[in-house]
């Protein structure tokens, strides 16, 4: 933006537009630039510079208005935003199905009372799946930067009071100091999502560019000196855009360098035109900055959009057609939008900043509108609603009571059989949500021997001994006292004749690739090294290990990974019947990354299983995965209720031939333990 104090940067534009790029190139082609994400820090350090230099300026001149500086800062922000939003939650609501379009509306509302990073900060963090679905989730560092704007300017108005005015850059160090400090903290204690998305962690970025602005450092002397900072400066963001991911520990220390090249090029172009620099004051580059604002609003909702419909990765042709549409639309809005709000009367600030203000109420309004209404989901059809339903329809029928209820369900409601309470043979469900959902499959076939089935179920929870599991960094799950009642519990049923145990076993190993709507992350800890991964083979053989001696007579079936599909058919199907779309899409998806993530798996449970006596392991890629594709659906109907539970019609459909084939392979009992629990 053009400073309404100071004479005209070209050079900031220019480092606009190099951020813009960065966010953009990395959403769209996140293998070229696995650290784009640093240009949202090298805008906020441009925010801080020109905003304290606005605010500084003014309270020494005598001249400084709140109201004035709000409205244009809320001209700068407010319309483009609502124009983008609205249209994208207009979008959605013909895109997007009911549990997406819910999502969505938070989001909208959220970030229309400058709270969408506090919304954010709710989430598993900004590189979670699930999290990149919101079309609004770029508005998280709108949320940061109008609360920077709330707080710095009466800050400002404190630290230019009498005597602290001649110290007030030193207090704007301490307090970027301590900022710094908090995100490193949070980061270092495993917070690393409260550090990401919160102002406290996120200040010390503006205040890097706002210590520049109170004039920490002289101006540059010469251009070789500019020259130099400048050089440092691209270099120190490059190095950022080529070698974090992220898998790193960000913010906090590893954002030092974007931040401090930003600030340096920022600074090597006060009162000097370095060399070195002149690409970011070339004209193209420079317009590219103008309408950077509404690049970075497009962009985002476009992508995400257009990868729901479309259902599968999008193609490096749809990713250019994207951008091109982006850069588009954002021209149009800069021109159209953007420019004629900037242009208006200062006079009687405070009235006209409410009317701007007023605009808010239309994203808050729509999108509280579509939060309640839970997506809104009379707007499909009959057909396209049922089977967006499924999620909650087609699962394991004693879901709410077994796995879902808070408390431990009563062992005696989550027992299953033709006959309830026969005196029967018994066989143990055991394992995270995998395990209830394949509980209905197993009910199938024990039911055909007369046997019952019991359940053993907890979220995030695999069948394994002697591990402490954290989902986020969070606290722990309580996995090893579940394991340890599961194990008394089968140790005291003598009717107990196999033992079945279901997981999402890539996920308890950290497995890439992260592509999923429901992939949280986990640390798995051995509970007598804490801090220590255990492998999985050897927690699986611990386990095995342990039952073989407490149950010797027990036989085991370990039902592998099922497939982690790239979309969730149900919601796909829905979606298709409503955009008129083809039902084909969502019957199938590409193997290579539901095989990337489960062959690791597979092979770590084979290392566990192999040459035991008792145990047989049966993989379900082998019946759902071949010919270079992963089914979801089969005779048209979905066997997933999301990407990676199967559905109760499809468990009942599939996992009783997995059962067949483990049991016959398992003639004799587990025996003698192979090693020493």
């Amino acid at each position: 933006m053009r400073n309404d104090h100071s004479a005209y940067r070209p050079d900031i534009d220019g480092l606009r537009a190099l951020a813009a790029t960065a966010v953009v190139v990395h959403h769209l082609f996140p293998l070229v630039l696995p650290g784009g994400f640093v240009g949202v820090d090298v805008f906020f350090v441009i925010s801080g510079f020109l905003i304290t230099r606005i605010l500084a300026e003014a309270r020494d001149a005598g001249r400084s208005s709140w109201g004035g500086f709000y409205l244009r800062r809320a001209r700068r922000i407010v319309p483009a935003y609502v124009v983008v939003t609205l249209a994208t939650v207009a979008l959605a609501a013909w895109i997007e199905t009911p549990r997406l379009l819910a999502q969505t509306g938070a989001g909208a509302a959220a970030s229309g009372v400058f709270l969408a990073n506090v919304l954010a900060a709710q989430s598993p963090g900004y590189f979670a799946p699930s999290v990149q679905q919101n079309p609004l989730l770029h508005l998280w560092s709108l949320g940061v930067e109008e609360q920077f704007y709330l707080v710095w300017p009466a800050l400002i108005a404190l630290l230019s009071l009498g005597v602290a005015r001649r110290v007030r850059t030193v207090l704007a160090l301490v307090l970027l100091a301590a900022s710094l400090a908090v995100a490193q903290l949070l980061v270092a204690g495993g917070n690393g999502v409260q550090a990401f998305f919160h102002l406290p962690a996120r200040a010390w970025e503006f205040l890097a560019g706002g210590v520049l602005a109170l004039g920490l450092v002289a101006p540059p002397g010469d251009r070789r000196t500019a020259g130099v900072a400048g050089a440092c400066g691209l270099l120190a963001i490059g190095w950022s855009l080529v070698f974090l991911n992220e898998a790193s520990p960000f913010p906090g220390l590893l954002a030092i360098p974007p931040c401090l090249g930003a600030a340096l090029l920022i600074w090597s172009g006060q009162g000097q035109a370095p060399g070195v620099t002149a690409i970011l004051r070339a004209a193209l580059v420079t317009a590219l900055g103008r309408m950077s604002y509404s690049l970075y609003l497009w962009h985002w909702p476009l992508l995400v959009l257009t990868a729901d419909v479309a259902q599968q990765p999008l193609t490096v042709v749809q990713r250019l057609g994207v951008l091109a549409v982006s850069l588009g639309l954002a021209a149009a809005t800069w021109r159209f939008v953007e420019q004629p709000f900037r242009r208006g009367p200062v006079d009687r600030p405070w009235r006209r900043l409410g009317g701007i203000l007023l605009l808010l109420t239309a994203p808050v309004a729509a999108g509280a509108a579509l939060f309640f209404s839970h997506g809104w989901p009379q707007r499909l059809s009959p057909e396209a609603r049922a089977l967006a339903d499924l999620e909650q329809t087609d699962v394991n029928p004693a879901r709410k009571v077994c796995f879902e209820a808070v408390k431990p369900a009563d062992p005696a409601r989550c027992r299953f059989g033709p006959v309830p309470g026969a005196e029967g043979d018994e066989v143990l469900v055991w394992g995270d949500s995998h395990a209830d959902a394949v509980v209905p499959g197993v009910v199938a076939w024990a039911g055909a021997r007369g046997w019952s089935v019991r359940e053993a179920a907890r979220g995030g929870c695999p069948p394994l001994v002697g591990v402490r599991v954290r989902m986020y960094g969070r606290m722990d799950r309580g996995c090893a006292a579940f394991a340890d009642r599961v194990l008394a519990g089968a140790v005291a049923d003598r009717r107990l004749k196999l033992v079945v145990l279901a997981a999402r076993w890539p996920l308890y190993r950290d497995a890439p690739p992260f592509y999923d709507v429901n992939s949280p992350r986990v640390s798995v800890d051995a509970l007598d090294r804490l801090g220590m991964r255990p492998a999985l083979s050897a927690s699986l053989t611990a386990t095995l290990d342990v039952i073989a001696r407490r149950r010797p007579d027990l036989r085991v079936v370990v039902v592998g990974p099922v497939p982690e599909l790239t979309l969730a058919p149900p919601e796909c199907l829905s979606q298709q019947r409503r955009l008129g779309g083809r039902p084909e899409v969502c019957a199938r998806v590409g193997a290579g990354p539901p095989l990337a993530r489960a062959t690791p798996a597979e092979a770590a449970i084979r290392a566990a299983v192999e040459d035991r006596a008792g145990v047989a392991a049966v993989f379900p890629s082998e019946t759902l995965c071949g010919d270079g594709g992963c089914a979801g659906m089969m005779d048209g109907r979905p066997i997933y209720f999301d990407d990676d539970h199967l559905s109760a019609s499809g468990a009942r459909r599939l996992v009783p031939a997995w059962l067949d084939d483990g049991w016959r392979r398992l003639p004799a009992p587990l025996g003698a333990p192979t090693a020493p629990p």
